[in-house]
Parts: structure tokens; sequence; C-alpha cells
């Protein structure tokens, strides 16, 4: 039988009138939280790790704090994160692969932040190794950091197994040569991306802010 039904708990088209702020000029566009990297311009490079999924809301944490943001990718890393999110949150174009247009050193930045860093890309990074888009401009990174004009920073993220000898010794010479490495949120055996803002305060102190 059916039960008559009780209209003080029906819905009413008013519960559905969401408050919602007033629009931004431009849909991407967002509201700053800080000054930390006002007019700076960062390059984020994201390599083939699980936390690659995560870079769209850094880009926007970075984008937050005043950072302009460009995105490199190796092709492990779409497998985590696709070009569209990257593209719709840095508002450039995502280096995938370089041309004749020498993506790695056409745009001056200010920092390099790999995040994700995986264990081969540390790895190679600091053999001398450049064989894709992230990779080569890294090369081009240190290159600039040896002459002042860049920071380099390094967020490695792995399951602790990985972290054996080979990679600690790679990692003392990378910080060696002047980069920073961002110590990872350490649970579960697992070397994990620390907060958003952990990252973006790690970039702003590299570059005195």
């Amino acid at each position: 039988m059916k039960q008559p039904t009780d209209e003080a708990n029906m819905a009413k088209p008013e519960d559905f009138h969401w408050q919602l702020g007033e629009p931004l000029v431009g849909d991407r566009a967002l509201l700053p939280t800080s000054q930390q990297l006002a007019g700076k311009r960062v390059g984020l490079c994201v390599t083939g790790g699980i936390a690659a999924f995560r870079t769209p809301a850094l880009v926007r944490a970075l984008r937050r704090a005043g950072a302009d943001v460009y995105a490199f990718v190796t092709p492990a890393a779409l497998q985590f994160v696709t070009v569209d999110a990257l593209e719709w949150t840095t508002l450039h174009p995502v280096v995938q692969a370089l041309d004749g247009r020498a993506q790695h050193v056409e745009t001056p930045l200010d920092a390099y932040l790999v995040a994700p860093a995986t264990y081969s890309t540390l790895n190679k990074l600091a053999v001398g190794i450049a064989d894709n888009a992230v990779t080569t401009t890294l090369a081009s990174a240190l290159g600039l950091l040896e002459q002042g004009k860049a920071q380099v920073l390094l967020a490695p993220t792995m399951h602790g197994s990985m972290v054996n000898a080979i990679l600690r010794a790679n990692l003392a010479r990378l910080a060696t040569l002047g980069c920073h490495v961002i110590a990872p949120l350490g649970r579960d055996g697992k070397a994990l991306l620390p907060d958003d803002a952990v990252l973006v305060d790690a970039v702003a102190q590299a570059l005195g802010g």
C-alpha cells in the first residue's frame, strides 16, 4: 500500500540554489592566495609515477602563489595524467617531445620542479642521460643552475625498496651540483609526494622568497 507523502520532507527547487560566488575573468582564472612566486616562471617536470595524477592540482597551487607554470612530461607520465588536464591548468601547451622549436630552452624559467621524480629520471639526471623531453630539459636546467640562472628541485617518489645505494649516491651527487632534494612524505613503506603547499614553499625558498 502506498504511503502518504510527507510534503514537509519533499525536495523543493530552492534547495538547489547554490551560492557559487562571483565569476572570475576567464574560466581558467584563479584567485591568488599569496605572492610567494609572483613574476616567477616554473617548469613542472612530470615523470611516470602514480603521483602524477596530482599534478593538475599542484599546477593550480603554484599559480595561486603567483607562478607562471609550464609543464614537461615523460611518455610514462601520461599513463597517470592527461595532456588536456595539464594544458587546462597551466594555460600553456604541454611539452611531450622536442622538435625544431627546441622547447627545452625556448622559455626562460626561474625554477624547475620535478614532481613526481621517479627512480629512473633521478638516476638518468645524475649521470647525464637526456633521452626524452623531461631529461633533456633538465640537462639544460643543470647548466642554468651552474650559471646561477635557475633552481632545480626534485621530489622523489617511489616504493621504499627502490631507495637503494644507487639512488642515495645519485641524490647526493645531484645535491652537490646544487639541486634541492625535497624530502618525501614517508608512509606505508613508500616515499610519497608531499602536500602541494610544501612543494610551493620549497620552490619559493629556493628562489629566495
